[in-house]
């Protein structure tokens, strides 16, 4: 238990130097600008809720895709398809980028842990 608890401070203190960097700070903007857009045209054009245009937005970039919700417009769905593959592609890109970020921080600490070790 106790090393789940360390292993979540790591990652806690390795997000927050990841989302310093512009690279995240640009993929953060692009993806809730992507979820704003899926909402809105959710609202509009497939007459959802906002919460229900919002909720298909993320189940539909994060992959899960439940069914519950689906569109029901030719222009809709045209537009889930384009929309699911921008999604996957920038979720596929931010997993990257945060998984590069987390195997640099852990190589970062191993190597001054072994650095201390040395020195006494």
């Amino acid at each position: 238990m106790l090393s789940l608890l360390i292993g979540f401070k790591s990652l806690g203190r390795c997000l927050k130097l990841c989302f310093k960097k512009e690279e995240t700070k640009a993929l953060l903007a692009a993806t809730t600008l992507i979820m704003l857009m899926g909402t809105f045209f959710y609202h509009f054009v497939e007459d959802m809720t906002f919460v229900d245009s919002f909720y298909f937005s993320f189940v539909t970039l994060a992959t899960i895709g439940y069914g519950d919700l689906h569109p029901v417009t030719d222009i809709g769905k045209i537009f889930t398809v384009i929309y699911g593959i921008l999604g996957l592609g920038l979720v596929s890109l931010s997993v990257g980028v945060i998984a590069r970020e987390l195997v640099q921080f852990r190589m970062k600490n191993q190597h001054k842990e072994s650095s201390e070790t040395e020195e006494t």
